[in-house]
């Protein structure tokens, strides 16, 4: 992305006479890209009574700059599931605890990701795990 122009401007009257300056653009960003998520992997089913599984693994990318291109991930509070930053933009999804298929064979799981501009923009992710019985 262009940060800056640096325009040259010389003018010349009908007598001869010139004059010259230079011109500083400065382009700012706006924030009209919202946060983007691709899944790199998915498992499910997990089996249950396996703590600490790796469920997705994520990256999260805006094409903004600034603070309008740094982002925030989260998922609901009420799960037994952690979200865990990896390397640069890249997150891991992990159970928590060992599950119990009996008690409960599915999660609706919202990955959101918001960005810290003006105004805020986000996206949201769903993802289904199954648990299967052990």
């Amino acid at each position: 992305m262009v940060t800056s122009y640096d325009v040259r401007i010389k003018a010349t009257d009908g007598g001869g006479l010139s004059g010259k300056c230079t011109l500083l653009l400065q382009v700012v960003d706006v924030n009209d890209n919202p946060p983007q998520v691709t899944m790199s992997a998915l498992t499910s089913p997990i089996p249950e009574n396996s703590p600490e599984i790796v469920v997705a693994v994520f990256s999260v990318s805006d094409p903004d700059s600034g603070n309008n291109g740094k982002t925030i991930s989260s998922i609901q509070e009420d799960l037994p599931f952690l979200l865990k930053p990896s390397v640069k933009n890249f997150y891991t999804l992990v159970t928590e605890r060992a599950l119990d298929r009996e008690a409960r064979a599915e999660y609706n799981i919202t990955l959101t990701v918001t960005d810290m501009g003006t105004p805020r923009l986000k996206t949201g992710h769903n993802i289904t795990v199954q648990i299967s019985d052990v």
